[in-house]
């Protein structure tokens, strides 16, 4: 359960913030979503970054393996029971192995990872634990995906941490329709 109640209804936010909300809302099937309805309580942050999640969900250039991957890697690194349940199923989807998932989520990775799995696995690891990219990474995923693509991966990175980061200072685990599937130590 969540640290604050979460914001649901227009009416939970001032008059002056209900146009975010309902920009928020409008954005995400009608409903703010997920980490909105905590977010809400900073409007003008929680719409730009609203804002910024409908281009990292919807407009990227990356392959929706390569963003689906980096973010079960973000949720699983920063142990995110928000950020990895609702990624974990969206990676499935993007047709990301069963196997892979699993390494990740059981931190046995890189073992049971495979060509771009691993690529996008080890950029994003060496990232979020020394907080830089090594020149062979940097440079492998360069050359798999492009400069556009390899921009937008450090941006969805980015966003994905945001969020993770958000929910675990809040404690919002899952959505209430899923059940957390991160395992914690």
């Amino acid at each position: 359960m969540a640290r604050v109640p979460e914001i649901r209804k227009r009416e939970d936010v001032p008059p002056v913030h209900r146009e975010i909300f309902d920009e928020i809302a409008a954005s995400r099937g009608g409903q703010p979503s997920g980490p909105f309805r905590v977010l809400l309580y900073s409007p003008e942050p929680a719409v730009r970054l609203a804002r910024l999640g409908t281009y990292f969900r919807f407009e990227h250039a990356l392959p929706e393996k390569v963003a689906s991957l980096a973010a079960i890697t973000v949720g699983r690194e920063l142990d995110s029971v928000y950020e990895y349940t609702v990624q974990e199923g969206g990676a499935r989807r993007a047709g990301v192995r069963e196997e892979a998932i699993n390494a990740i989520k059981h931190r046995r990775a890189p073992e049971g990872l495979m060509g771009d799995e691993l690529l996008i696995w080890q950029f994003t690891t060496e990232l979020l634990r020394t907080h830089r990219v090594s020149q062979p990474t940097w440079q492998a995923a360069l050359d798999r995906l492009g400069m556009k693509p390899l921009t937008d991966l450090v941006g969805a990175i980015s966003y994905f941490c945001y969020i993770s980061v958000a929910m675990n200072a809040f404690e919002v685990d899952t959505r209430p329709e899923l059940e957390p599937t991160l395992p914690l130590p």
